[in-house]
């Protein structure tokens, strides 16, 4: 009679565990999914794709407004559309992406280093402007048109890739709502479980 109630007695506790550490494994699902995006956040800036980058961790942001990783992806991406920007010589908007960025990351020597920069470059930028104008009036009007196509394809780019972005956070919304669902579902088996089987204790 004693060695059936140990038994009894095991087999309990195996399954009090069991049943009180299921849900543990249901929310590593969403963690995992998490670290999918900060990880295709980080590929989109190593490729140099920072305009995705910036948009992915924007979406990243209206889920999750604290999210830490996302945060940094977003200063990042800052910092490369800054650095491109300037590359371009649109040293006003290289600025305003170097100011962002420092606002979330004040302590970085690089962005107050490009800063620094950029506040000196307006004064060289119209030295050299003098005489680039001259030359590049009669360039312009052709390169104009295949600059207009060159943004509108690139707004384009932009916008699908921000629609692809929506549709996926809305469909990792809605399977998010019913893993919610089956999480609850599950939970309350667990109780009633429990509950039969201290009754029956």
């Amino acid at each position: 009679m004693r060695l059936l109630f140990s038994e009894s007695a095991v087999f309990r506790i195996f399954a009090f565990c069991i049943l009180l550490l299921s849900p543990l494994f249901l929310l590593s699902e969403e963690d995992s999914l998490e670290d999918r995006w900060i990880q295709e956040g980080n590929i989109l800036l190593e490729s140099e794709q920072f305009e995705e980058a910036e948009l992915l961790a924007n979406s990243i942001l209206e889920s999750d407004p604290s999210n830490s990783k996302a945060e940094f992806i977003l200063t990042r991406a800052w910092i490369g559309i800054g650095k491109e920007e300037k590359k371009k010589g649109d040293f006003l908007k290289a600025k305003e992406y170097f100011e962002k960025a420092y606002e979330k990351w004040p302590l970085n020597e690089s962005i107050r280093k490009e800063l620094s920069e950029l506040n000196e470059a307006p004064r060289q930028y119209k030295r050299s402007l003098a005489s680039f104008r001259n030359n590049s009036i009669s360039q312009s009007a052709s390169n104009k048109s295949i600059e207009d196509l060159t943004i509108s394809m690139n707004v384009l780019r932009l916008e699908i890739e921000k629609l692809k972005i929506e549709l996926e956070t809305e469909r990792l919304e809605r399977t998010n709502e019913n893993g919610w669902n089956w999480t609850y579902l599950l939970l309350g088996i667990q109780i009633t479980v429990l509950f039969a089987i201290f009754r029956k204790i």
